[in-house]
């Protein structure tokens, strides 16, 4: 078994420049989000899994929306491998120090829009695939990699799609997305908290500019309300003991963060376990001499273990001044996996054998796709691949080539050994 698992590995360093090329062509077929159509993204990945002789399906519930979800191996039990196709726009250009769709290496750097968010990822799950595919009758079971769009921002498609369809299952789920920090270490991440968007909308009253005491400025009513969506940052919520481990292990990361940011570690770490509001747009009135009569804000507030998008809700409705509505646009409960989960010791075990430490357990301040498999399937979910935390939808984004082909010689290993684990369960 040692050796077969050493030949496994070897394969994933004969094809190095393989994962590389691969991880370059997804970043250069671009994929933003919005408008969220990966079409040409998909087809990088049609084309790889066909050279690879790999079967796969194709699923598009709106034009572009495209998913592709390749397998391999028996019936049970499943493994997946999740990631997304999709990128946040890049921007302004003239911000980049280099094109952000060339995907050009430099000095061991992939370089490009995606690249950490999370090209490097998907590459690694598509070449886990390929490589695992010349072993394929040695899998204790069956390995499932998901190439999804729509997680950048909500769509007709993507990984709520295909649950819902039951376009895909599995026993567990690894998810690629980047879990690592610039000069440090990677963890897996086992819980995120939740979201609450709202779409707040105040009605006012028009008028001349001229005379704006005859009228009633929506804008001003509504930057004089949302300061008070600030409370809900000071609501204490009771955190389950389960989940304790990973706000701790979260914690204990975020402390570097800050620091290395010269920002306070207690306003940064207290975003794991409590609220948080930000006002992401305001929109209002039609011209400069006419008192605005409606103004709207998109507010992210984010929801901690133990807290409820329905609460949100409610509180922010019994505050909710005459004249104004509130809608909610998503709403996603916080979710996790506990610490001691076999796929998680699992990880841990082969990471430190590429990587030379054991990533801790930990939980973001984020959203990802892994609440979907564990709300829809009910399954163990973690994320683990490629990429830096501080590198994520910014400017003269890149991911380090060896970071890519050292998790795709984690995830090969992972494969095999949770395969071999689960189905020595089912036997016993």
């Amino acid at each position: 078994m040692k050796g077969l698992k050493a030949k496994i590995v070897k394969r994933v360093e004969d094809r190095e420049q393989d994962l590389i090329d691969l991880c370059c062509k997804l970043i250069q077929a671009e994929g933003e989000n919005p408008p969220g159509d990966v079409s040409k993204v998909a087809s990088v990945a049609e084309h790889f899994l066909q050279s690879e002789a790999i079967s796969y399906e194709k699923f598009e519930p709106t034009k572009g929306h495209t998913s592709i979800v390749a397998s391999i191996g028996k019936t049970k039990p499943t493994l997946i491998l999740c990631g997304h196709l999709d990128v946040v726009p890049a921007g302004d250009i003239s911000h980049w120090t280099f094109h952000p769709y060339k995907a050009e290496v430099r000095s061991g750097k992939i370089l490009g829009r995606g690249a950490t968010d999370m090209k490097g990822g998907a590459a690694a799950m598509l070449m886990t695939i390929a490589v695992l595919k010349e072993f394929e009758n040695t899998l204790s079971g069956r390995l499932v990699v998901a190439s999804v769009s729509d997680e950048e921002a909500p769509g007709p498609g993507g990984t709520s799609w295909l649950l819902k369809n039951k376009k895909l299952s599995g026993d567990a789920c690894l998810i690629a997305e980047p879990t690592g920090y610039l000069n440090g270490d990677y963890s897996i991440v086992a819980g995120e908290r939740g979201a609450c968007w709202l779409k707040i909308t105040a009605h006012g009253k028009p008028s001349h500019g001229s005379r704006p005491m005859l009228g009633k400025n929506a804008i001003f009513m509504l930057t004089n309300f949302l300061p008070k969506l600030k409370i809900l940052e000071e609501s204490k919520v009771k955190t389950p003991n389960s989940a304790k481990p990973l706000i701790r292990g979260g914690k204990t990361l975020l402390r570097k963060v800050a620091r290395k940011s010269g920002i306070s570690p207690k306003s940064l770490t207290k975003a794991l376990d409590h609220y948080t509001v930000n006002v992401g747009t305001l929109t209002g009135g039609t011209k400069i001499n006419v008192v605005p009569e409606k103004c709207e804000a998109e507010v992210d507030i984010r929801v901690p273990i133990g807290g409820n998008p329905d609460g949100v809700e409610d509180f922010v409705r019994s505050i909710l001044p005459e004249n104004f509505e509130c809608q909610v646009v998503n709403r996603t409960m916080p979710s996790y996996t506990p610490a001691n989960a076999p796929i998680i010791k699992v990880l841990q075990n082969h990471a430190k054998k590429v990587f030379g430490y054991k990533p801790p357990a930990t939980f973001m301040a984020a959203t990802s796709d892994a609440h979907s498999f564990r709300e829809q399937l009910g399954i163990p979910t973690v994320s683990f691949g490629p990429g830096y935390e501080e590198l994520a939808h910014t400017y003269d984004e890149f991911v380090y080539a060896e970071d890519v082909i050292n998790m795709a010689k984690v995830y090969v290993n992972v494969v095999f050994d949770y395969l071999e684990l689960r189905s020595s369960d089912a036997g016993t």
